[in-house]
């Protein structure tokens, strides 16, 4: 581990650090993670002297890092509970997207592209907006309490090929894997302490989007009228053995989706190639564990350099797919000092 390690972490009027003159409780251990899938962050950590003032609910939280290159911001939130034993106090807290859980709210919108509903939503539910992808058109779209706010942001995220996560200041993202995040190297005899990789071909080698209503051959205003023949508001895209992409085409084992919100060929076609973009950015699918690097997010990409090439894993390693973050958790403890674990 480096020397340099340091930690700060600040609840409400608290503050414990590596920094002892300026440290006013012991920390024993912390665990931050920040997921994609629209789990949010979450920080649970452990502190000492169970007879000091425990963290209240509402109290907000911050954690920063350091390995070495300057303490770096890892967590935004609030404390969520406390549990006290013997031995300290235990602290939860979750950052801001925490609350379209929480939210149920309804709303109607009329030609609006996806991100201005999704940003809608997120300034309802009181979280801060980070990058958002535009998305398709929606001629119209309806905003209902059930199943809640949430899970009808998972589905526009799904229908775009996005992902929904936040990141170290609690901002919200709605994001495809065509939009890159940091890219970070990892040396491998020095940073990867633990390794599990493979190759995770998809059970639907391509996708068939049909949209409902005229539009796609009798005109834009005629959205609402029943079709015969749905080819002018389908689409279709492929992904191949090795995991790229081609569009227009199907394959021997499809996913049919019917979109009420699909009014035209060209958005039929834009969500199929989509559904497809993102099988294709999670061709690898593992986790890596290394030494502490606070600056790694969910959408950063990975990519490991001085693999021996006789390693059973360098094919897929140095392959033309990388490695994207879904999840990223950094821990630190007694034992192993600081430790950042990312999953694909």
């Amino acid at each position: 581990m480096s020397a340099a390690l340091a930690y700060r972490v600040r609840i409400g009027s608290q503050t414990s650090g590596s920094e002892v003159a300026r440290s006013q409780r012991a920390l024993l251990s912390l665990l931050v993670r920040l997921g994609m899938d629209g789990a949010g962050g979450v920080c649970e950590l452990q502190l000492a002297d169970p007879e000091a003032p425990a963290p209240q609910a509402g109290d907000p939280l911050r954690v920063e890092l350091d390995a070495g290159d300057g303490l770096r911001k890892v967590f935004t939130g609030t404390v969520d509970t406390v549990r006290i034993d013997t031995s300290g106090q235990h602290v939860t807290a979750y950052d801001d997207l925490h609350k379209l859980a929480c939210l149920e709210t309804e709303a109607s919108y009329e030609n609006v592209d996806v991100d201005f509903v999704v940003k809608d939503i997120l300034q309802r539910a009181g979280v801060a907006a980070g990058r958002i992808s535009k998305g398709f058109n929606l001629p119209s779209y309806v905003l209902t309490r059930s199943p809640g706010a949430l899970r009808q942001v998972l589905e526009l995220a799904d229908w775009c090929g996005a992902d929904l996560f936040s990141d170290s200041e609690g901002k919200a993202h709605f994001v495809t894997a065509a939009e890159p995040g940091a890219s970070h190297g990892f040396d491998f005899a020095t940073h990867v302490l633990q390794i599990e990789i493979q190759a995770t071909p998809s059970i639907h080698d391509s996708v068939e989007v049909f949209g409902e209503g005229a539009a796609g051959s009798q005109g834009a205003d005629k959205f609402c009228w029943l079709a015969t023949d749905l080819a002018g508001v389908s689409g279709q895209a492929a992904i191949g053995p090795q995991g790229a992409v081609a569009v227009g085409r199907t394959g021997k084992t499809p996913r049919r989706l019917t979109l009420g919100v699909v009014r035209s060929g060209e958005v039929a076609q834009h969500v199929a190639e989509a559904q497809m973009r993102a099988l294709a950015a999670r061709w690898l699918r593992g986790r890596i564990e290394v030494i502490g690097r606070p600056g790694v997010l969910p959408g950063d990409r990975v990519r490991l350099v001085g693999v021996p090439l006789r390693h059973a894993a360098a094919d897929l390693l140095q392959g033309p797919h990388s490695l994207r973050v879904r999840q990223v958790s950094h821990v630190l403890g007694r034992r192993r000092g600081f430790v950042t674990r990312m999953e694909f």
